[in-house]
């Protein structure tokens, strides 16, 4: 068409200030921008008080990854084998809500850590009914669970322990549960022996998060 002025979208595009905010700040500032929505008031009194007695807790993002899925699940029964229970049994009781009737297990070897998780969960409103408390070694305590009683496990475990984990795991969740793993973990190490129908999610949430649903 005479007089008409030549198209130049790709010249537009490029100087356009209405780039999406994920185009121009990548993976990472969108990982900043998912934390700053995230409500930590909930996580943060535990998390302080579980890195006074020398423990690390899951950061904002990877609590509210597992209270989904915590919800996800249905989680009814859970176990927390972890340094410091508090964020993470926190984040299972938020998914289920009050009254559910939920209970989760806090297993860890300082009794002291123990002590901060009641107190948390208590300080949250969560009945003392919801929480099981024993100071001992994670998994050997695992070992003595009943089979088949539980939903989610989340664990917080060395790299040459979560074999056993996995393993355990396939004998004490019902089906549709879901193990969680603090960490980059996948893929799993020689000798999990996972069924075919179980699944393996890394999740790019703090120092990574690896859940494996059976």
């Amino acid at each position: 068409m005479r007089g008409a002025r030549p198209r130049r979208y790709a010249a537009q595009v490029s100087d356009s200030t209405d780039v999406p905010a994920t185009d121009r700040s990548g993976p990472g500032g969108l990982a900043r921008r998912s934390a700053e929505q995230v409500d930590d008031s909930l996580y943060a009194v535990a998390r302080a008080d579980a890195a006074e007695l020398g423990a690390v807790s899951p950061d904002p993002l990877t609590a509210e990854a597992i209270r989904l899925i915590a919800r996800l699940t249905g989680a009814r029964a859970a176990v927390c084998l972890t340094p410091a229970p508090g964020v993470p049994a926190l984040a299972i009781l938020a998914a289920a809500g009050p009254g559910a009737g939920t209970v989760v297990t806090c297993i860890t070897e300082d009794p002291h850590h123990l002590d901060a998780a009641r107190s948390a969960l208590g300080a949250a409103g969560h009945p003392a009914s919801a929480a099981r408390y024993i100071a001992a070694r994670p998994l050997e305590v695992a070992d003595k669970l009943a089979d088949g009683a539980y939903d989610l496990l989340v664990a917080d475990v060395p790299g040459h322990s979560v074999s056993r984990v996995v393993s355990r795991a396939q004998k004490l969740l019902r089906p549709g549960g879901a193990l969680v793993l603090l960490g980059e973990h996948a893929p799993l190490p020689e000798g999990s022996d996972l069924p075919d129908h179980a699944h393996i999610t890394m999740l790019p949430v703090g120092d990574g998060l690896t859940v494996v649903t059976l």
